[in-house]
């Protein structure tokens, strides 16, 4: 079950990955483009459960330097990811933010639990409005939550 559940996410990240180019006739959104911040906090996972965070964006430029994780450049990233490891240590807060306007935003996101519950949160906002606020605790074996963003 769980092979299927990676796949499936696999499938959605290259979806976000190929949605986020731009046609060149296609105007940005706001002149410019749009500035995102996802944030996603899970307190409690364990090295059974499925974390999965990908997000790609584009520029009108093709500029590649777009992404901050916690403060942090990511220079020569227009795409960015969180898995498993990334919460089992003593950081259970991200923040993805861009760094300067972009023409799309696609993200992909997968938690399964395999084990106690798994509580997590998720949020993103585009241009400092909330968009997107998730919270819940996922019980049981195999329960999941799964959703491609596109902005």
């Amino acid at each position: 079950m769980k092979n299927v559940k990676i796949g499936a996410l696999l499938l959605a990240v290259s979806a976000a990955t190929l949605t986020s180019c731009k046609r060149d006739d296609e105007p940005a959104a706001n002149g410019d483009g749009n500035t995102y911040k996802i944030t996603v906090n899970i307190p409690n996972a364990e090295s059974q459960d499925f974390i999965s965070v990908a997000a790609a964006a584009s520029t009108t430029s093709g500029d590649t330097n777009v992404w901050k994780l916690n403060g942090v450049a990511q220079n020569g990233q227009s795409g960015i990811g969180l898995g498993d490891n990334d919460f089992l240590g003593a950081t259970k807060t991200y923040v993805l933010e861009t760094t300067k306007p972009v023409a799309t935003l696609s993200n992909a996101v997968q938690f399964i639990n395999f084990g106690a519950p798994l509580t997590y949160s998720y949020k993103i906002e585009k241009n400092g409005k909330v968009e997107v606020n998730e919270s819940k605790t996922l019980t049981g074996d195999g329960a999941d939550f799964t959703k491609q963003y596109n902005f």
